[in-house]
């Protein structure tokens, strides 16, 4: 069996016109996040760039790593901004934890200082990958719908971000605090999401699952809220158990959910590598407790 490619492009395809592979499961497994606003070309490692000095590259690797941080850096869509002072967020994704703060720098050597707890309490942001050093569909694919979503408010809530993971479902969107995760999105659908987002919500759609779970428990968690529809955020907790997890209601029900992985056809997992195999995570049970 051959893997399943768009039509448009059929010519070398780029590695996101593979879409046999299902979102669910397939997030990067992060509690939390420090994204540093960047407005310049970002190299293939942010962290072994010209944006930062050595030592100070050294010194926020070295905080990232204490207070379990992925490093992302963002920008404004579309604007090449000289300001000195630049836009620091570090988001907490884990559940009962969940947080976003938001600090502004005028030298990166101040990152390494920060206290996470401190800073302004900031509302939802989306990040939409648009990371071309890493892969060309995240440039060509994810910045027209990074621009088209910061279009539709008024503040700067929409960043393009380097690499997240997962650039074969671009364009990628991830909200933040939460971490939730959206994969193949259109311009319709980040700006239904991030409105859901914004009111509290999560809606299933493109759903790819939510960072600080891990990808059973994503799984788990993507099918039910297929099954329940767009809930808030906190009405459903994942338990993960092996193979399985038990995903609990706020109103008191439960199910428990088996998941199961199953070979694909092989594809690249970037533009330009070599396709290698894949797998997909299926749910393979699901029943009420």
């Amino acid at each position: 069996m051959s893997a399943q490619v768009l039509s448009d492009e059929t010519a070398a395809p780029r590695c996101s016109l593979f879409v046999d592979e299902p979102l669910p499961g397939t997030a990067a497994t992060e509690d939390g996040w420090l994204c540093i606003e960047s407005s310049g070309g970002w190299a293939h490692d942010v962290l072994r760039s010209d944006v930062f000095a050595p030592d100070v590259a050294a010194a926020i690797s070295r905080f990232a790593k204490r207070h379990r941080l992925r490093v992302l850096l963002i920008r404004r869509p579309g604007r090449v901004d000289h300001r000195r002072a630049r836009t620091v967020f570090i988001a907490s994704s884990v559940p009962g934890g969940t947080s976003l703060r938001r600090f502004t720098v005028t030298d990166y050597a101040a990152i390494a200082e920060l206290d996470p707890a401190s800073g302004e309490e900031a509302g939802p942001i989306a990040l939409v990958c648009a990371h071309g050093r890493r892969d060309v569909c995240c440039a060509v694919r994810g910045r027209p719908i990074a621009a088209a979503l910061a279009g539709c408010y008024p503040d700067p809530v929409v960043w393009e971000c380097s690499h997240t993971g997962g650039h074969r479902f671009a364009p990628v969107l991830i909200v933040l605090p939460t971490g939730y995760t959206y994969g193949r999105v259109t311009g319709q659908s980040a700006k239904d999401v991030f409105d859901g987002a914004r009111a509290g919500v999560v809606l299933p759609a493109g759903l790819r699952g939510r960072s600080s779970t891990p990808p059973v428990g994503q799984v788990a968690e993507v099918a039910m809220r297929e099954l329940l529809g767009p809930a808030p955020v906190d009405a459903l907790t994942v338990t993960v158990d092996g193979d399985r997890a038990i995903v609990a209601h706020a109103d008191g029900r439960s199910w428990v959910v088996g998941v199961a992985s199953e070979p694909l056809p092989p594809r690249p997992a970037s533009c330009g590598k070599e396709a290698k195999g894949a797998r997909a995570w299926l749910v393979t049970s699901l029943a009420p407790l």
